[in-house]
């Protein structure tokens, strides 16, 4: 004669069992308007794993002095960071505000190592990017190059099917993409308590009811039945 507890464990995992199978057949009604893609370029998701927050930089919107220099300043972490091409290399650094507020054209200026650990110092040519790059796409840590502190990272990527392997062709055609991401690993466990939290309370951000729904379900049903066999147990009579 099966006790409650084997019955108990059938309806779990049959549960289990039909929520994946449903969940998976959401139709696509179901899943909501989506969002405009901020990326033209697909990335692999680990390339950009951690970033907190990020700023994006592209030959457009870069400012010139002459026709050697090109620049653009974004904020960032509490920073305000400037990114540089000039004799044909990237280089990335924070102003210094001396007395918090005055700045006199210096930067803390981070150096570049790619995921293979090549250090490339504080520049980044055409030529060191192609090294790098897999499939047009490559992040490089930063290190503040005066102590060494983390500064986040850097990913560069374009459409290797129009430019080949070469950011240069990329670069000139306005289609080199630069992403500076910071807080990496530091956002991580506060984000997942939050997810939970609103997942337990059907507040998924961006996520129809139905589908929250569908996701809390079997959580609740889990909660429930563990609650009841603790009760079932602590109290003799019942």
């Amino acid at each position: 004669m099966a006790s409650d507890e084997q019955y108990g464990f059938v309806f779990a995992v049959t549960f289990i069992i039909l929520f994946s199978v449903l969940l998976t057949t959401i139709p696509v009604d179901f899943q909501g308007l989506g969002e405009t893609p901020d990326m033209l370029i697909p990335l692999e998701p680990s390339t950009v794993t951690g970033f907190g927050d990020y700023e994006d930089y592209q030959k457009s919107n870069f400012s010139t002095v002459g026709s050697l220099l090109y620049f653009e300043y974004n904020d960032l972490a509490g920073r305000n960071w400037k990114c540089e091409f000039a004799d044909s290399a990237f280089s990335l650094g924070a102003k210094i505000f001396y007395g918090g507020f005055i700045f006199l054209g210096t930067v803390d200026s981070v150096k570049f190592t790619s995921t293979e650990g090549v250090n490339r110092d504080n520049t980044l040519s055409f030529t060191e990017i192609d090294a790098d790059a897999d499939d047009g796409v490559i992040r490089y840590n930063l290190q503040y190059y005066a102590n060494g502190a983390s500064a986040g990272g850097l990913v560069f990527y374009w459409n290797i099917t129009t430019y080949g392997n070469s950011s240069s062709a990329a670069w000139a055609a306005n289609a080199l993409f630069i992403v500076h991401g910071v807080g990496i690993a530091d956002t991580a466990r506060g984000d997942a308590g939050a997810l939970l939290i609103q997942l337990l309370f059907l507040q998924l951000p961006e996520v129809p009811l139905l589908v929250n729904i569908l996701l809390i379900t079997p959580i609740w049903a889990c909660i429930v039945f563990v609650l009841w066999f603790i009760i079932k147990e602590s109290i003799p009579f019942v």
